[in-house]
């Protein structure tokens, strides 16, 4: 008789910390906005100011880096640009005195 209480006591503890373990904790659930210093102005005719340079849209785009989906939120005047374009402009890093095709706001 002991036995049998022995081993449904500890099937219960396996059972709720097997349960327990499982969720998802509450800092993973938000999404953590990481927000750039960049100073831009939203005009009057819904375009957007930043260093000078006009763009016509505040655009999200989302893809994977590395084993994270990733979210830009930029400023452009290509409504189509991709993912893939802006982290490989990132990553080339190269200095142009021409206007950047876009600006990073932040990412989450």
């Amino acid at each position: 008789m002991k036995i049998r209480i022995c081993i449904t006591f500890m099937l219960g503890f396996i059972i709720i910390g097997t349960l327990s373990g499982c969720g998802t904790s509450i800092s993973e659930m938000e999404s953590s906005f990481e927000e750039l210093d960049v100073d831009y102005t939203t005009n009057d005719d819904g375009t957007y100011t930043c260093r000078n340079n006009i763009y016509q849209y505040k655009i999200e785009v989302s893809g994977i880096e590395g084993e994270s989906q990733v979210t830009f939120i930029v400023l452009t005047n290509n409504a189509e640009i991709s993912f893939e374009s802006i982290t490989y402009s990132l990553k080339k890093a190269e200095m142009s005195t021409e206007i950047p095709e876009f600006v990073v706001l932040g990412w989450y």
